[in-house]
């Protein structure tokens, strides 16, 4: 099952490739509704999450308040971010390798996480445009990444413990602007600009349990294969991201974590393949649902 956020803003799920508007369902079900939206799925209770997915499976099972799924149907899962998302660099060999030498930086791999943030005027949904900010920059450039979902508040997790900790997982791209990233040394303006990180359409659930490690990033730009690598390869796995970033820092409920880009970023291609207006991306991830989003025009 996936959650997701319907384009009027409330709670829907996806089961079997059936949309599901859950406000709908309720109504014909004749049950109660215990939260309207996605925020309202993240604060709320392990119960009130597994009241919502009996109402899901219902409304399923009796093709109640159902429609096929069509991405044109839903926005970004989560309407709005709270706080900046938690970025992970550098986090597969093979991309390190490929930026360090047109970033000017080292093709060392990092000993511990490096970690910077995107702003929350970044985000927008699927099939939503990605601006050109023609004038600001020149080199925009794609980056296929797994995004975590935090569903409970924590400090100094252990990693032991860390998976107790998100709620679900989702397509994100981290868009980023090559030459002002490299003018500017950090990294954050160049990761910030508005619109510069696509993501949904959904969260899917991970109920406590690590997604495998088999578990494959995609990214196609206008159909073409750029990326793909399997969640093994990172060089800081997902129990090391959550301890390393909740050292100090309370992690809250709806923190987005992008855990790193693998290698075949435009960047790193000989000539540079960096995004054009019209270019089409799309990112996917075994398990959820694929993320499409399109360079606005010149």
């Amino acid at each position: 099952m996936h959650f997701v956020t319907l384009k009027n803003g409330s709670l829907g799920a996806v089961v079997e490739n059936q949309l599901v508007d859950l406000e709908a369902a309720s109504i014909a079900l004749d049950i109660r509704l215990p939260c309207a939206n996605m925020w309202g799925l993240l604060d709320g209770s392990p119960q009130l999450r597994s009241d919502i997915e009996a109402i899901a499976m219902q409304a399923y099972e009796q093709h109640i308040a159902c429609v096929n799924y069509s991405s044109q149907l839903v926005g970004s899962p989560l309407p709005y971010l709270r706080r900046n998302v938690f970025c992970i660099g550098k986090n597969y060999a093979d991309h390190a390798a490929e930026i360090a030498d047109k970033m000017g930086i080292s093709a060392d791999l990092p000993k511990y996480p490096i970690v910077f943030t995107k702003a929350t005027n970044t985000l927008i949904g699927p099939l939503d445009t990605i601006p050109l900010h023609a004038g600001i920059t020149r080199k925009i450039d794609y980056e296929a990444e797994l995004a975590l979902v935090v569903g409970k508040a924590g400090v100094n997790i252990t990693k032991a413990d860390a998976w107790s900790h998100i709620f679900g997982f989702s397509c994100y791209n981290d868009v980023s602007a090559r030459d002002l990233q490299k003018r500017h040394s950090q990294w954050h303006l160049g990761k910030s600009l508005d619109g510069f990180g696509p993501m949904g359409p959904a969260i899917t659930p991970t109920y406590g349990k690590p997604i495998s490690g088999n578990t494959r990033v995609t990214c196609h730009v206008n159909g073409q294969p750029r990326q793909d690598a399997a969640l093994a390869q990172m060089i800081f796995d997902i129990p090391t991201i959550i301890e390393t970033l909740s050292k100090g820092i309370t992690l809250q409920v709806g923190d987005v974590i992008a855990t790193g880009t693998p290698a075949g970023v435009g960047m790193g291609f000989d000539p540079m393949r960096l995004l054009a207006p019209g270019d089409k991306i799309e990112v996917a991830i075994d398990g959820t649902l694929p993320l499409i989003n399109q360079m606005a025009l010149a």
